[in-house]
């Protein structure tokens, strides 16, 4: 039971550490390149990408799933674990925010340079103020900029 608790704490605590690590450097477009090829590299050693590509979740739900397959022995350095992360969340953002106003796949057919995803997306932002913040339009743009000539999720 005690041995539990330390885990317990100790996942916490390094989720924590992995959330001040990563708003103490601001995320670059070039991060979601980086951090797209590392869960592609890394993540696809144990299981589809299916699934995860899929899957919807916040900030706090794709912490705990890294710690959960960094303790099954998948390996990334800290600075591809938060570019993963980061890749990750905007995808999540991606599908649930644009999903709002749009299907997703005109977006998926496009390929632009991440200062055009830029001003698409602040474009599309404008139609409904107060529905992307800043950083979430910044990481959008690097997700889609991200997915290059790709034209599906999964």
């Amino acid at each position: 039971m005690k041995k539990t608790s330390i885990l317990v704490c100790v996942v916490i605590l390094s989720g924590f550490a992995v959330a001040f690590a990563q708003k103490s450097e601001p995320v670059t477009f070039q991060d979601f390149i980086e951090g797209k090829a590392a869960f592609e590299d890394n993540c696809m050693e144990c299981h589809s990408l299916e699934w995860p590509l899929k899957k919807i979740a916040t900030r706090e739900e794709w912490e705990l799933t890294l710690t959960k397959m960094a303790n099954t022995g998948a390996v990334l350095s800290k600075k591809q674990r938060v570019q993963v992360l980061e890749y990750l969340v905007a995808k999540s953002s991606y599908q649930v925010k644009c999903s709002v106003c749009h299907g997703l796949e005109r977006s998926l057919e496009k390929n632009k340079e991440f200062q055009a995803w830029m001003e698409t997306v602040r474009r599309m932002a404008a139609k409904k103020p107060e529905h992307l913040t800043d950083e979430e339009i910044q990481a959008i743009s690097g997700f889609l900029r991200a997915k290059g000539a790709e034209t599906k999720l999964y």
